[in-house]
């Protein structure tokens, strides 16, 4: 493969085809990121394949999904299926270009197609990274995956430096590309009544409203989340809690981890029986904003992320944003987003705002808006990111 330092320009710096583009994702399937870059892909035209380690739930009807066979069996006969099956599809594929999405199972799959078979790009997950930093044979198919990339696409600066310092991945590789806010969610209208939604889910129409807008799990803190409420609404009557199951681990073990910390957080929220509400059905996006809309604050506070598209689309909505105090949320508030950020101890500082703050005023709510509708259109990211792909597949000079 030429060398892209040299080769390839930036994204956007070139014309673009009109030609259609072979596009493989190896991705998780039921992924909500995975299905909307590969339904915007595909209504770009752009014929998209996904190979999934994992099952692909419900099938979509503009791009074509497979799994990895011989699941449940033994993990190094099912990697040793999986290889041969990848290679068999990338022949039937023919991608023009190779996108993997998380340096995990999918960037271990990356590496059994031969290097030539297309250009490719690793759009890293920040829990992956995390993972690589404490065992080393995930760090080793970080750092092999990460070589052999074309290109590598992270959706923060943070984990884009990480990349560069930690794996030697030169500067000029690497292109800061969030996910963005869907122009659908944009182009709502903000001043629709929240009633019917709040009747939808048992949430009382006086109500300030306190959402928990990540799934349930250890990595977004949600018992600690909990508990800062009920000590709150101790002292806070008007106070709201919903929370949400979200997304459901395709892989047995972790849905069996999940399962027990739900569990956990159910007995938590049990002493504001009253006042708070698990949603156990998963969203969809148009259901999750209108969510979000319904709602005073939206509440994400991982030790660790990327640029969550979860937290761009609570800005949009209108939420005060309650985020732990890590790197990438203050690269947001460092643009201009209005954020209240919280360091640990978490419950401690937590209970403090959820006692404390009111909504956001008007002028806060509409400045939010406007710099997600500059900053974070989704229809100008993917443009972005199919760029990138023609940059990457224009032949050398």
């Amino acid at each position: 493969m030429p060398n892209p330092d040299q080769d390839r320009q930036r994204p956007g710096s070139g014309p673009a085809s009109a030609a259609p583009l072979r596009i493989l994702l190896l991705a998780p399937a039921a992924s909500a990121h995975t299905r909307r870059w590969a339904d915007d892909l595909a209504t770009r035209g752009h014929t998209v394949s996904v190979c999934s380690w994992h099952d692909p739930g419900p099938r979509p009807a503009d791009w074509r999904v497979a799994s990895a066979p011989a699941a449940g069996s033994w993990w190094p006969w099912r990697a040793a299926r999986a290889a041969g099956w990848l290679r068999r599809e990338a022949r039937r594929v023919r991608p023009d270009i190779i996108h993997v999405h998380s340096l995990g199972v999918h960037g271990a799959m990356s590496l059994a197609l031969p290097a030539q078979t297309a250009p490719c790009l690793i759009t890293p997950w920040g829990s992956e990274l995390r993972a690589a930093t404490r065992h080393p044979g995930r760090a080793l198919v970080a750092w092999l995956t990460l070589h052999r990339a074309a290109w590598v696409v992270p959706t923060s600066h943070e984990v884009a430096g990480h990349v560069e310092h930690r794996y030697r991945i030169p500067r000029s590789r690497i292109t800061t590309l969030s996910w963005g806010v869907p122009d659908a969610l944009l182009d709502a209208r903000n001043n629709a009544d929240p009633g019917p939604v709040r009747a939808r889910y048992g949430i009382p129409a006086d109500a300030t409203v306190a959402l928990s807008i990540r799934s349930t799990a250890e990595v977004y803190r949600t018992h600690e989340i909990a508990a800062a409420f009920t000590r709150a609404a101790r002292v806070r009557s008007d106070l709201f809690l919903v929370v949400l199951a979200g997304h459901r681990p395709a892989d047995a073990k972790a849905r069996r981890a999940q399962h027990q910390y739900l569990a956990r957080v159910r007995q938590r929220m049990a002493e504001q029986a009253d006042r708070t509400v698990l949603i156990e059905e998963p969203l969809s996006q148009a259901e999750m904003f209108s969510l979000m809309r319904a709602s005073h604050f939206a509440i994400s506070v991982p030790r660790s992320d990327q640029r969550s598209s979860s937290v761009l689309e609570a800005a949009a909505a209108g939420c005060r944003l309650l985020l732990s105090d890590i790197p990438p949320y203050r690269e947001l508030a460092a643009d201009g987003l209005h954020t209240d950020p919280l360091p640990d101890p978490l419950e401690a500082t937590l209970t403090d705002a959820l006692t404390h703050a009111q909504p956001l005023t008007a002028d806060d709510r509409q400045a939010n808006r406007e710099l997600i509708d500059r900053t974070e259109r989704g229809s100008v990211k993917i443009a972005q990111l199919e760029q990138l792909y023609r940059d990457l597949t224009r032949p050398s000079t």
